[in-house]
């Protein structure tokens, strides 16, 4: 049975590692989704806290999303995952099924909820058939194109969804990597908050060891993501190397949302702390905080 190793080889290289295959890149531009709004596959969703921002105006065939669905909070913690079953029943309302094609928009240069739901699609599955719109809804109205007021009407789905637990992580992950070569930690917060200016929580500073790239920096004046090249350099300047594990957090996890969109285009092996510092900063010594000043006497 020799003669079947070639055969495997050659389909183990076909097939990702991560299971299925990208069908569409991580943000996708105004001008593709122009030329493929009338592919039945696509599936348009309009973020935003409240409907009005929906009713208004939006693109033709988008479906209002509302944030909180799938981003949930608790008293503990904001911003968290959704049950499995209550995210299948949320997308399940919009048509969606396992080949649909998923198009995630913001507005008034709101990428950080954008990419917030770009993770959620990860963590249950749909990871690789789901795209961030580059530029949001303001790119789409500033080249002047077509804006409904219409509701699509939409039949509703079956879905089956699994969990891809590797797309986020907790803190005791995140304790026991603290001195791993092969993982590094991003602070996708503003720079005041990292250098523990910031105020608001418990413990100010960052966790130890982790680097400083806020997620603004990622993404230019009009809140498209940067060139490629560019990126990867600012990759590179950071010390990330092919291979290592990327963990971002921020805040109450959002904008490391914006951080992990761009490492995935990027090729790199990325995760989330889905607690974030709003989770670490509460946590006893062992969890440990510093400061720029603090680094420096070590």
């Amino acid at each position: 049975m020799n003669w079947l190793l070639p055969l495997i080889f050659i389909i183990s290289l076909a097939i990702p590692a991560e299971g299925k295959e990208r069908t569409i890149p991580v943000f996708v531009s105004t001008q593709w989704l122009a030329e493929h709004l009338n592919n039945p596959d696509i599936v348009i969703l309009h973020i935003a806290f409240s409907r009005s921002n929906y009713t208004v105006g939006h693109i033709p065939g988008a479906q209002y999303l509302w944030f909180s669905w799938l981003a949930p909070s608790n008293p503990e913690l904001s911003t968290e995952l959704p049950t499995l079953e209550q995210a299948d029943s949320v997308m399940e309302k919009f048509g969606i099924t396992n080949q649909s094609r998923i198009i995630l928009y913001f507005t008034g240069g709101s990428i950080t909820t954008t990419t917030r739901m770009f993770l959620t699609f990860n963590y249950f599955g749909l990871g690789e058939q789901t795209s961030v719109l580059d530029g949001g809804f303001d790119a789409w109205k500033a080249e002047k194109r077509l804006i409904s007021t219409e509701a699509p009407v939409v039949k509703r789905s079956s879905l089956t969804l699994s969990t891809k637990p590797s797309v986020v992580t907790d803190a005791d992950w995140v304790k026991e990597n603290l001195a791993n070569p092969n993982v590094i930690i991003i602070d996708s917060r503003d720079s005041s908050f990292y250098n523990g200016n910031g105020g608001g929580v418990v413990r100010t500073g960052h966790i130890k060891g982790a680097k400083c790239m806020p997620f603004s920096t990622l993404v230019d004046s009009l809140t498209k993501v940067k060139d490629t090249e560019t990126l990867q350099r600012m990759f590179d300047k950071l010390g990330v190397k092919k291979g290592t594990k990327i963990v971002s957090y921020c805040h109450v996890g959002q904008q490391a949302t914006v951080t992990f969109a761009v490492a995935t285009m990027l090729g790199y092996d990325a995760t989330v702390y889905d607690g974030c510092f709003e989770d670490w900063n509460v946590r006893d010594e062992s969890y440990p905080v510093e400061k720029p000043e603090a680094e420096k006497k070590e």
